[in-house]
């Protein structure tokens, strides 16, 4: 346990940039700063209060060599000026307490910006093959809340470095006060603190492994219901999801709930073993010297240490304890970013006449050969029909040439140019895409339309147009009608004329639809082919379908069965 708490700092360090390595040293070093100058604004005040107390200690020692380099006047001006120089110290060590936890809150959530930043970019530039394994819920919480542990983890650990490093400045000045008496308190600490570490630690450890499992638990919940929303009305069991997301809940509240208790133990334990052990020195210091003027100044110095060194110890093992509860995150995170990722680059290709497959193979990352050595060419203009049984390979194969899929054998081809990793964007970029399930997002219909490109009314109101389904919206606010999470505020023919829109915004030299009107009745189907031919116009048309009518006016037809292809020309 102990191995794996030190072994994260190294693990955090190594998913950090050189940038944010540097602010961390920087941050270390105003770290101990910040604990020098606590040490001094505690450490001070004794000989203030003998100073002022007894004036008659200026006239030797320490106190004299500064009386005389400053040429004090009285001792009444050397106190007076002693009290103002420590008022302007703490003055100082406000402001610097201020300035060090703005920066550390900085870098803290620059930190989370930063980790959710990678975490995102690794998803977005992964294998789509490996994309599909993935479940929403889980990649949603890993960007967001595990992203934000890690952060949290990391501030901990510098809390935890300025804390100690103030434990060791006063423990340094122990021991120069009294070695022999800090020593002893010090092996009782130290055994007690290393039993707490032992016992709550690795149970705090296991508490965050299950917060984790129930919080991906949670998210999966509440992904589910709101995406089958209708389903659950009408099937009505919100009683039993309520339920589930209630004892899911319910876990997730007694892990932090049991985790935050423990993480109090320490503070009571320890602020009890040390003022009872600094009374029982006392005690023993009266009855081995029966000399009470003897153990004041030595009692004054551990008393001020203990009452600094005791909370921060206590701090200390409250942030470890957080440490151990969110390394979890730490650790699920530097998994995911060493997840495989596709380079893409986005050299210029044009598509003139030809897209061309050779010996195609695909298969998942689990099961066998989906595509088999199929070969292919699509002329540019030309509409074609991919048909077959579900589960044929139909899909797979217009994602292998649209270059979603990168095939296990085998070469696309486009104008004989090779699609490989140094011009994917660019052929990408060629594409319209109308799948058979549109997804529209709680927004307007531009933004839904423009879907992360740059917004352009006239364009916008110009695919509306070619997808006729302007008319309809003229009746409401135009581009600015709002659909609903998922479109739900317009019927499922509305939907697909936005998903079309959606395609043409970019003025695709390729169309592809994917059972795009499946679920739709004969009537709007007919209705919605009829203007997707019209606007392909001389666009390279793909069409996947079951239906023979949705494909009648297609050029050639080509069937798909077990993964090999079977063209039929009309």
């Amino acid at each position: 346990m102990l191995k794996t708490i030190l072994n994260l700092p190294g693990k955090i360090l190594r998913l950090l940039d050189r940038r944010r390595k540097f602010y961390l040293i920087v941050l270390f070093f105003l770290t101990i700063l910040l604990s020098a100058v606590e040490t001094i604004g505690i450490s001070i005040i004794m000989p203030f209060i003998s100073v002022a107390s007894n004036p008659t200690v200026i006239d030797s020692g320490r106190y004299k060599l500064i009386y005389d380099f400053f040429h004090f006047a009285s001792k009444n001006r050397f106190i007076i000026s002693f009290g103002g120089a420590i008022i302007i110290f703490y003055l100082f060590r406000s402001i610097y307490n201020v300035f060090y936890n703005y920066i550390i809150n900085k870098f803290s959530l620059g930190t989370f910006r930063y980790f959710s930043s990678r975490v995102f970019k690794t998803y977005m530039t992964m294998p789509y093959k490996l994309f599909v394994q993935k479940n929403s819920a889980t990649l949603t919480n890993m960007v967001n809340t595990e992203a934000s542990n890690l952060s949290t983890v990391l501030m901990n650990l510098l809390k935890v470095c300025s804390e100690l490093i103030t434990v060791l400045f006063f423990y340094g000045a122990l021991l120069f006060v009294n070695w022999k008496m800090t020593l002893l308190l010090s092996l009782i600490l130290v055994a007690s603190i290393l039993f707490i570490f032992f016992t709550l630690i690795r149970k705090t450890k296991r508490l965050g492994e299950k917060r984790y499992t129930a919080n991906v638990k949670v998210i999966h919940i509440l992904w589910e219901t709101f995406g089958n929303f209708k389903f659950v009305k009408l099937k009505g069991n919100e009683d039993k999801i309520l339920d589930a997301f209630t004892n899911s809940t319910s876990k997730l509240s007694y892990f932090s709930i049991i985790a935050n208790t423990l993480g109090a133990v320490p503070r009571n334990i320890l602020e009890n073993l040390g003022f009872s052990l600094l009374i029982g020195s006392v005690c023993y210091i009266l009855w081995r010297y029966n000399s009470p003027a003897r153990i004041i100044p030595i009692v004054s110095m551990f008393a001020l240490a203990m009452y600094r060194m005791l909370p921060a110890i206590n701090r200390s093992m409250e942030y470890t304890n957080n440490i151990a509860f969110l390394q979890h995150s730490v650790e699920k995170i530097h998994e995911e970013l060493k997840i495989e990722t596709e380079q893409e680059g986005s050299d210029l290709v044009s598509f003139t006449s030809t897209i061309r497959v050779d010996a195609l193979w695909f298969r998942y990352l689990k099961g066998g050969d989906v595509i088999k050595d199929i070969s292919l060419e699509i002329q540019k203009g030309e509409k074609v029909a991919i048909t077959g049984e579900s589960g044929s390979g139909k899909t797979t194969l217009v994602d292998l040439i649209i270059g979603i899929y990168r095939p296990m054998e085998g070469r696309l081809y486009v104008d004989d140019v090779l699609i490989d990793s140094s011009n994917i964007r660019s052929w990408r970029s060629k594409i319209g895409y109308i799948p058979q399930n549109i997804y529209l997002f709680d927004g307007t219909v531009a933004a839904n339309v423009a879907f992360g490109s740059e917004p352009n009314e006239k364009r916008i109101i110009r695919v509306l147009k070619k997808a006729k389904v302007w008319n309809f919206l003229e009746t409401k606010e135009g581009i600015n009608t709002v659909v609903g999470e998922g479109g739900i505020q317009l019927s499922g023919g509305q939907k697909q004329r936005i998903g079309i829109a959606r395609a043409l915004y970019n003025d695709p030299e390729v169309l592809v639809l994917d059972e795009a009107t499946s679920s739709l009745d004969d009537a709007t189907e007919a209705e919605i082919m009829d203007e997707i031919y019209d606007v392909s116009g001389d666009k390279t048309l793909i069409i996947i379908a079951h239906r023979l009518s949705t494909v009648e006016r297609c050029d050639r037809r080509i069937r798909i069965a077990n993964g090999t292809l079977t063209p039929l020309r009309e």
